[in-house]
Order: C-alpha cells, then structure tokens, then sequence
C-alpha cells in the first residue's frame, strides 16, 4: 500500500490538466480583496511543540467541559481553560503522536506513528494504558466509556477495553493500492461505531462486538490510473443536528446523508472532498476538492449557493460559527464566509506553515489550530 497527500493529488491534478489546457488555471486562486464586515479578534494563544511537523496529519483539539486539550506531533500535550487559555497541565511523552485527541469520560485518546494507541487520565496528564495495534494511527481514536475504537492506516479497525486496552474485536478492511495520507476518525453514536474507509465505503458496527450492521458505498473506483481510482473517506464522519443523521463526504464520490440506525441512504449528491461536512440551521455545508464551499439543504433537495473564490486553496473541513462558515487554507489564512449567500465577511493570517486540521467552535469562541503548533482562540465581531 502507498499513500499520497491530498497537495500531491492537486499538484498532479493540475499537471494532468496543463497537457490540454492553460496551466495557470490550475494554480491556488489568489486571495481577492473584499470590503470586510466582520473581523476575527484574538482573545487568547498558547503554543504546544511543532504541531503538524512536516508529516500530512491533522492532530485536532478537542473540548470537554471547561477544557479544551491539545497534542502535537513531537510528542507535547496539554490541558487548558477552553475561556482563558491557562495552563492545567503540560506533558511531554516519547511519543510520535500522528493522530488525536479522542476524549471519553475520563480518558484521553491519541494514536502514534509507530502503532499505539495511548491512554491518558484527563485530570493529571499521566498514562493510563498504551497498546500496540498493526499500523500507525492517523485519527483519534473514538469512546463510549466502555468499548474504544480506533482504525489504523493498514485500514484494520479495533474495539479496545476501556480499562485497560485489551482487544475486544478486530475488523479488516481491503485497502486499495494507492490511498490518500489520512484516515477517517471513527464516529461513535451510542452502541454504534461509524467508520469511513480508503476503499469508498462507510460501515457501522455494534461497538460492543464488532458485528456489522449495515454498509454503504460512498465513492467508486472509476479511471485507468490508480490517481483516478482514489476514492477514500477520510473526512471526519458529520452527526447532523437531528442526532439521527450521518453525512459522509468521499474523494472522487458522493456526499451521502444516512439514516444511523437503518443504514439507509436519505440522499446524495456528486460531490467529491476529502474533508467532512458540517451543518447548520437547516444547511449542510461542504468543501469541495477543488476548494469551492457548497451549501445544501439538510433534506438533499437542493443546492443554495457555492463559492469558488478559494479555489484549489487546500481548504479545511468548514466550520460553523456565529452565523458564518470558517475555512482554513494551505498559506495559514482563516476565512469566514457569510452563512446565508457564501459571501467574505472576514479574513485574518493565523500560521505561516498553513492550517490544516478541522477547527472547533464552542459559544462565542472558535479555536484554531495551526500546523506550527499554535492554537488560537477567536472572536467575530462586527467591523
């Protein structure tokens, strides 16, 4: 098995093109000026090791409670007031940590480069349990507080005790030759464990055994090359606001709404992205690999507007907040598009080494992360 990144498929992408057409209309859309109505203050920052390192990964915050907990690749984690920033506590571990951070109860989650997935006590920052799995892990890994859940890059997914990390279940998936460089973070509703895969498809498992319960086919594999015949689910799995909603993205697919419990496909649109949804109010907005932002009804019945001013830009999975839609781009800069038409409201340059991991928003604040390590929170204002 070999990987690509999702830069090297736009890279080849635009050379495939430049062979029948002009070749600069493939390059990343320079940043247009705009009358700002909006504006991102900065209320707070703290900088954790090197972040994303040089590696492809996507090392996401998470926020439980008053607390929101950070990781990066060199190993470094910490505990902070999600309101103010304040140090709770700071860790350094010999880890390569590649994938997190997964919260459950009273644990923490990460997944390490070299095949482990370590557990840490929320309140004190120690490890609780590490336990080798088959390949690395690129996503964090996923709990109800009794069953964890974690997929590796070999495409193998494993149901852990809680406890102590002792395997409970395993599942093997077939992982195409040529893959995209991430996987999809499980998604756990209740007893149910949703799971993208390299090969296109999204399963659901009874957490407690692994038993299957339904499939579905998000992407297909189409094309002579193995560039054309990527057709991965590495986007993060979207719960709708319904609480009985999935929406799964696919690279060269589908974006497909599918009833949790059932498995039953509610709609579907040609849509390709290799990051997930989010919704809102009654719209699921999506990230096109090209780089447009589409909006669509949450009932699939139609497309309400897309924006294609960011294209080829590398965005982020999108994020919404305070009436707005928030995309990050390969040169570090945050973007809010207006909700309602997809219009810039806003726009401020967060990290010169590019975002890249999905953003979070919590009440008034949105939490950034940058692929150098620095995690900012954010306020929108008017002007």
């Amino acid at each position: 098995m070999r990987f690509i990144s999702a830069v090297s498929i736009l890279l080849a992408s635009a050379m495939m093109v430049a062979c029948a057409s002009d070749p600069t209309s493939r390059e990343p859309a320079k940043l247009t000026d705009f009358k700002a109505e909006k504006k991102l203050k900065e209320v707070w920052s703290y900088s954790l090791g090197d972040g994303q390192a040089e590696a492809y990964h996507r090392i996401t915050p998470v926020i439980d409670g008053d607390e929101i907990f950070i990781a990066s690749s060199n190993g470094k984690m910490a505990a902070l007031k999600k309101s103010s920033g304040k140090k709770v506590w700071k860790k350094s571990y010999d880890l390569r940590i590649a994938g997190g951070v997964g919260v459950s109860g009273t644990l923490l989650f990460i997944g390490t480069s070299d095949g482990e997935v370590v557990a840490i006590d929320r309140i004190s920052g120690d490890i609780v349990w590490r336990v080798a799995v088959n390949s690395e892990v690129l996503a964090a890994p996923q709990s109800n507080g009794s069953v964890v859940v974690v997929q590796t890059y070999a495409g193998e997914v494993q149901g852990l005790n809680f406890d102590d990390g002792k395997l409970l279940w395993s599942y093997a998936s077939q992982v195409p030759r040529l893959t995209l460089r991430g996987t999809s973070t499980p998604k756990v509703v209740g007893d149910i464990a949703m799971i993208g895969f390299a090969n296109g498809r999204v399963i659901a498992f009874d957490i407690d055994n692994g038993s299957e319960l339904w499939e579905q086919r998000i992407s297909v594999p189409q094309g002579s090359t193995e560039i054309e015949r990527l057709v991965d689910v590495d986007g993060r799995l979207l719960v709708m606001e319904d609480g009985q909603t999935v929406v799964a993205t696919g690279y060269q697919g589908q974006v497909m709404a599918i009833d949790i419990r059932s498995g039953r496909p509610l709609w579907v649109k040609d849509t390709s992205s290799y990051v997930g949804a989010t919704d809102n109010l009654g719209k699921v907005f999506v990230v096109t690999s090209d780089g447009s932002v589409n909006a669509i009804d949450d009932n699939g019945q139609g497309a309400l507007w897309t924006q294609t001013v960011l294209a080829r830009r590398e965005l982020t999975e999108p994020v919404a907040f305070e009436g707005a839609i928030g995309v990050g781009d390969f040169e570090g800069y945050l973007h809010m598009l207006a909700r309602e038409d997809g219009h810039l409201l806003a726009r401020t340059k967060v990290d010169g080494d590019g975002l890249r991991a999905p953003m979070t928003a919590d009440g008034k604040l949105l939490y950034v992360y940058g692929n150098s390590g620095e995690l900012i929170a954010y306020k929108l204002q008017d002007r």
